[in-house]
């Protein structure tokens, strides 16, 4: 039996929580079973074993949603009629997803129920349908589990729960002990983001900082831009896109990492921040506490005084001393992850794992 992997969305030169966990997946299997991944052309994992098959959708194909759909459709079909276990994240859900139980739509978020999706209501309304009656679904977290039983109405026994990770190798708290970051924000520039109010909340704290806004424009960046130069006290820059490296050297310079979303799926920066070694402030909404529970502090996102108020406390007390990750919990390491991602594929397919593996 085979593992299928396919992203359509992923980038191989950028780092967001969607392509760190379609590569970790798939570097945790590579070499261990049969594995095989779809990619757009040009997009295949850097690192990736000679083991495993690769399908790449020409460029013309994926440039065109319609087109990325029909193509999937037949491919994936292929794979039903062959009994592979695929995982997809694409949209709008190839009809195999409907009746192969060998199958399952990964899911990142359920923004369509927060208003905070980029959709039209046909889009969400059409989304909503396909998450309902697609046979087996993959989330990140069990607050989106959650959100999806209860809006949707559908069996529990439908939807499995695979967090997003990390691999404690990749952590080092043990250089960069003089940390020359006060404030390093990881998000793209989105209103669910909510860069404008933490800007707002920098106006209410007196002492300087070294503030690093990161993140690609969603189509905010120049607004939070214009708010930020008001704010002539503190030294904020802004970067769009950086390397798996110097995100780790922006992490481990960094003496405070903050979240105010007002929405997740799941949050991995402030999981990988709290790796690093960086105190973390974070809005007070069900996945962060999921995430993290007491190894953060929490405001409300939509209030200006508390989230300052935080900042100027974490800043005050800071000790390099608490710059240590500790505490990270299992189902929060990549290995772990796999492992319970394959026995939890072994239940919904009513085999042993033994069987399955076999």
């Amino acid at each position: 039996m085979k593992y299928i992997f396919s992203s359509p969305y992923y980038l191989n030169n950028r780092a967001t929580g969607a392509n760190k966990r379609f590569e970790r997946i798939l570097y945790e299997l590579q070499g261990k079973y049969e594995v095989c991944i779809v990619v757009t052309k040009g997009q295949v994992p850097l690192d990736i074993s000679s083991s495993v098959s690769v399908y790449e959708i020409p460029l013309f194909v994926a440039e065109r949603r319609l087109l990325t759909f029909i193509y999937l459709n037949f491919l994936y079909l292929y794979f039903a009629f062959c009994k592979n276990v695929l995982i997809s994240d694409f949209n709008p859900i190839p009809v195999s997803g409907f009746f192969s139980k060998r199958q399952f739509q990964l899911i990142h978020d359920a923004r369509i129920f927060d208003g905070f999706g980029r959709w039209s209501k046909l889009s969400s309304m059409l989304m909503r349908l396909q998450w309902k009656y697609v046979r087996n679904k993959i989330v990140v977290s069990q607050f989106t589990k959650d959100c999806l039983c209860n809006e949707l109405s559908i069996r529990e026994s439908s939807v499995v729960v695979s967090y997003n990770g990390i691999l404690p190798s990749d952590f080092d708290t043990s250089s960069n002990k003089n940390r020359e970051i006060d404030l390093l924000y990881v998000a793209t520039f989105e209103e669910r983001k909510n860069h404008i109010n933490l800007v707002k909340a920098l106006s209410l704290v007196d002492q300087p900082l070294t503030v690093i806004f990161l993140g690609k424009d969603l189509g905010l960046k120049s607004e939070v831009e214009k708010e930020a130069l008001k704010l002539e006290r503190h030294k904020i820059t802004f970067l769009d896109s950086v390397s798996e490296t110097e995100l780790a050297e922006l992490y481990r310079n960094s003496k405070i990492f903050i979240s105010p979303s007002l929405y997740e799926g799941f949050g991995m920066p402030i999981l990988e921040a709290y790796a690093y070694g960086c105190k973390v402030l974070c809005s007070n909404i069900p996945i962060f506490h999921e995430v993290l529970g007491k190894y953060a502090s929490y405001f409300d996102p939509k209030n200006g005084e508390n989230i300052a108020a935080l900042i100027i406390d974490a800043h005050f007390y800071y000790d390099q001393k608490d710059a240590v990750a500790i505490n990270i919990l299992p189902q929060f390491l990549w290995p772990k992850i796999c492992e319970e991602l394959q026995t939890n594929i072994c239940i919904s397919l009513g085999n042993s794992q033994s069987k399955f593996l076999k």
